[in-house]
C-alpha cells in the first residue's frame, strides 16, 4: 500500500461563470462532465460521481480520456456510483492487477498488450456501441499516425476505451480501424473544449485528478521522489543497485525521463482546459503511480471529499443556468407589450 497517499487538502480549485452558456431550452440545465486522465488517480472519479448522484446533479453528457474514459464509459452504460466502487474494490492488491496484464515478450511495442483489461471492462459493457449507452459519451484517444486527438463517439465503446487508456511506453498502441492509437491523456488530458464543441451545454464541470505544476514546485506531490531511507543489509543494497540499472522506470532511467516530460506537457494542457470549465473539482494526492489501484479506498474518498467541497459552486451554477434559461424562454415567448402594439398599429 502507498503510505504517502493523502486525502485532498483543497477540494475544488475554482468556479467561474462561462461567457458563452448554451441555452438548454428548458428548466433543467444541460451540464457536461469531463473526467481527466490520471491512471489509478482516476478512481477518484467514481467518488465524485457518487456525490453527484446523491445530490441529484443532472449530467447531460460525458467526456473522458484514459482512466476517465474507463470510469465514464461504465457510468454512461448504466452502472451507478456504488457499482463503480464495487468494480474498484476488485483490484485489492498488486497480484490481482498483474493477473489482468498480458505482458509482451520482448517488450518492443510496450510492456503489456491491454487486451485482458479490455475484456475485463467488457464484463459490463459487452459489445455496446455509443448509441446503446444511457448517457451521451465521447472518448478521447491520440491518433499516432496523424499526431492529433481523436474523438470516439460511435462504434465499440470498449475498443475506444482501450485506445484511450493505452499508456505510452507501458501499453502497446491499439490498432483499430486501420489506425494506431495511444492514451488520450497525451493530447487532451482534460477535454473540456472538445465536449463544449460537441454538445449544446449550459455549463461544464471538470474533474482533474492530476497534480499541478505548483504541487511539484512546493513539493506537495511526491510521485517522482526517490526513497532515501537507508538500506542496512548488504544484499538489499546490492539488489537495489542492480535493479536501478535494469528497471527502465527507476529514477533517471529512460522511462522515468519520458514520464516526467510527458507530465510536464500534460499539466500545462490541463491548466488551459481548466480555465474553460465552469467548476473544477480537483482531488489531491501526495504520491501516486498509474498502477496504484490497491489504494482504491483512499482515491474514492478523495473524490467524494473534493466533490462535496464543490457542491456550493455547483448549486450556484445550476441556479444561474436555470435563471438564464427561464429568462430566455420569457424573452422569446412573452406577448408584445400593449404600448408597442398600439405604436405599431
Amino acid at each position: 500500500m502507498n503510505t504517502q497517499l493523502q486525502l485532498p487538502f483543497r477540494g475544488w480549485s475554482r468556479a467561474e461563470e462561462s461567457s458563452n452558456h448554451g441555452s438548454g431550452g428548458g428548466k433543467t440545465p444541460r451540464i457536461g462532465l469531463v473526467l481527466s486522465s490520471g491512471g489509478a488517480r482516476g478512481l477518484a472519479h467514481a467518488g465524485v460521481i457518487q456525490v453527484l448522484e446523491e445530490q441529484g446533479i443532472p449530467i447531460a453528457a460525458i467526456a473522458g480520456c484514459s482512466m476517465g474514459a474507463y470510469v465514464g464509459s461504465l457510468w454512461a452504460a448504466g452502472l451507478n456510483g456504488s457499482q463503480l466502487e464495487a468494480r474498484a474494490r476488485e483490484i485489492k492488491d498488486r497480484a490481482t492487477l498483474k493477473s489482468l496484464m498480458d505482458f509482451i515478450i520482448p517488450p518492443s511495442e510496450g510492456l503489456i498488450r491491454g487486451d485482458k483489461l479490455r475484456r475485463h471492462l467488457e464484463r459490463d459493457l459487452g459489445d455496446k456501441t455509443f448509441a446503446d449507452l444511457d448517457k451521451p459519451l465521447i472518448i478521447i484517444a491520440t491518433d499516432l499516425d496523424r499526431l492529433t486527438p481523436h474523438v470516439f463517439c460511435s462504434g465499440s465503446v470498449s475498443h475506444a476505451v482501450h485506445a484511450s487508456s493505452a499508456i505510452p511506453a507501458v501499453c502497446a498502441p491499439v490498432k483499430f480501424n486501420g489506425r494506431r492509437y495511444t492514451d488520450g491523456g497525451t493530447s487532451e488530458p482534460l477535454p473540456v473544449t472538445i465536449l463544449k464543441k460537441r454538445y449544446h451545454l449550459d455549463a461544464v464541470i471538470a474533474v482533474n485528478v492530476m497534480p499541478t505544476p505548483g504541487d511539484f514546485e512546493l513539493q506537495r506531490d511526491h510521485t517522482f521522489m526517490t526513497d532515501d531511507k537507508p538500506v542496512f543489509r548488504v544484499f538489499s543494497r546490492i539488489f537495489r543497485s542492480f535493479w536501478s540499472k535494469v528497471n527502465l522506470l527507476a529514477d533517471g532511467n529512460v522511462l522515468d525521463t519520458f514520464r516526467r516530460a510527458l507530465m510536464a506537457a500534460q499539466l500545462h494542457l490541463i491548466a488551459k482546459e481548466e480555465a474553460a470549465a465552469d467548476v473544477v473539482i480537483h482531488p489531491h494526492f501526495v504520491s501516486s503511480t498509474w498502477h496504484d489501484f490497491e489504494n482504491f479506498a483512499q482515491y474514492l474518498q478523495a473524490g467524494r471529499e473534493a466533490a462535496t467541497a464543490a457542491l456550493p459552486a455547483i448549486r450556484a451554477l445550476l441556479q444561474n443556468t436555470t435563471n438564464l434559461n427561464q429568462e430566455t424562454i420569457s424573452h422569446e415567448f412573452a406577448p408584445p407589450h400593449p404600448q408597442l402594439e398600439r405604436h405599431a398599429a
